[in-house]
């Protein structure tokens, strides 16, 4: 038998289909979380702005930034987790300031790109662990911006803020070179603090991102590419006090984007929505209300055996005081339901710099989610809720006996085969 997975679908020749038994996967129930520690970090420097990705083999792999408190040499990161359950660390980058931020995502070959912002308002990146390469400069450094993702031809399709406020530049790899060049300006903002790219089905950039207005309030704020080219439409999904997160991902089922995001009021109240663009307009709902905690970052992404959003995302609680990481994921009833991931995080590091969790799903067989952050401990960790065995059910196996023909059958669980789901084959990414 001599299967090639292509585009999330599994080839092989076979002439003959035997049934037995075999077990499925359960990808439905109450999360039951598994922590594994990325890396231990040395007195007086500290983990920041982890982003998770899983190639198509399943491999998870975290870029992260190793930083000195209060001033030293910083390091950028690529952890990946081996075949024995081993996590590999390999270093891009050292020097002050070095990786304020960075960003992961893999290609359709498997290949991973990592980029970083540095104090000096560079932008580096290194493609399939070569050595680092100039993206840009530019960059914002007070609150540094670069998200990364990959078209479905595999084509890179970034982005990092720029120091002129509003202004984003892309960021691209071709010919054996990283490039960057303007794709739009959000005006009307006397801030910008985060911002996450993605790529749809059909190669487009979607954009979304939390600013200050020039007014003091705070908004969510997306951007469009047009097909055609020209200048980006630009605009506000939501306003309040505060905006403490925002998340962008593509759902596999229909390849529309979807956000996730969080307000405060300035008083009272903490939310938690999640908002979907259905074809003709944005549909937002909101997930959780709170009096007593903050809602702050978020990470969006999707569960690929079912289609369904999920959210991990950050909660500050006041009596008694805690840091906590917890998880989001609307059910088969498509109800929002939570899972607490680790009661005692650590949300704080040393001169502001990031350090929001980062979720992704395992896009290979069965589809499960793993969230990247940071321990009350300063230890960069990856929770998994890895898939539950179920009770043997009868299942087909192809016996590879001849040239009969090429059989084809999906590579993912009996959930997704039932509903017929095609999820598409580009890495969720921050």
């Amino acid at each position: 038998m001599d299967p090639r997975r292509i585009s999330g679908t599994w080839y092989l020749s076979a002439t003959a289909v035997m049934v037995t038994t075999c077990p499925t996967w359960a990808v439905d129930g109450t999360p039951s979380w598994f922590e594994s520690t990325v890396a231990t970090i040395p007195g007086g420097f500290y983990a920041s702005s982890p982003d998770l990705a899983f190639d198509h083999f399943g491999t998870p792999s975290v870029s992260w930034s190793q930083a000195a408190n209060p001033t030293g040499t910083n390091t950028v990161h690529l952890s990946q987790l081996l075949g024995l359950g081993l996590w590999s660390t390999e270093t891009f980058a050292s020097g002050v300031d070095t990786g304020l931020l960075t960003a992961l995502s893999f290609d359709r070959a498997e290949r991973p790109t990592v980029s970083w912002v540095n104090g000096d308002g560079t932008v580096q990146a290194s493609f399939n662990h070569l050595a680092p390469m100039a993206v840009g400069s530019g960059a914002a450094t007070a609150k540094p911006i670069v998200s990364l993702a990959h078209d479905l031809a595999g084509d890179l399709r970034g982005l990092y803020g720029r120091s002129s406020t509003g202004n984003f530049f892309g960021i691209g790899y071709s010919g054996g070179s990283f490039s960057s060049g303007d794709l739009f300006t959000m005006s009307g903002l006397s801030s910008v603090l985060d911002a996450a790219i993605v790529s749809d089905q059909r190669g487009m950039r979607q954009v979304a991102a939390r600013g200050i207005l020039s007014g003091g309030e705070e908004a969510v704020l997306i951007a469009s590419e047009p097909p055609g080219g020209g200048n980006w439409p630009i605009g506000q999904l939501a306003t309040a006090s505060s905006v403490s997160g925002v998340d962008i991902a593509i759902d596999p089922t229909d390849g529309r984007p979807a956000l996730a995001y969080t307000t405060f009021d300035g008083v009272t109240t903490s939310r938690l929505f999640y908002s979907k663009f259905t074809g003709f307009t944005m549909q937002t709902t909101q997930i959780l209300s709170s009096t007593t905690s903050l809602f702050e970052d978020v990470s969006l992404a999707f569960d690929f055996s079912d289609g369904r959003p999920a959210i991990a995302f950050e909660r500050r609680t006041f009596a008694p005081f805690a840091q906590e990481v917890l998880f989001a994921y609307r059910d088969a009833g498509a109800n929002w339901q939570t899972s607490l991931v680790d009661s005692t995080v650590s949300l704080d590091a040393p001169t502001g710099r990031p350090r929001r969790p980062s979720l992704a799903f395992d896009d290979y067989g069965t589809s499960f989610p793993a969230i990247a952050y940071v321990d009350s401990d300063g230890s960069l960790n990856v929770a998994f809720d890895p898939p539950v065995p179920e009770p043997a059910t009868a299942c087909l196996v192809m016996l590879a006996i001849g040239l009969g023909g090429a059989r084809r059958f999906r590579g993912r669980t009996a959930v997704e085969s039932r509903r017929g789901i095609h999820a598409h084959n580009a890495s969720p990414s921050r």
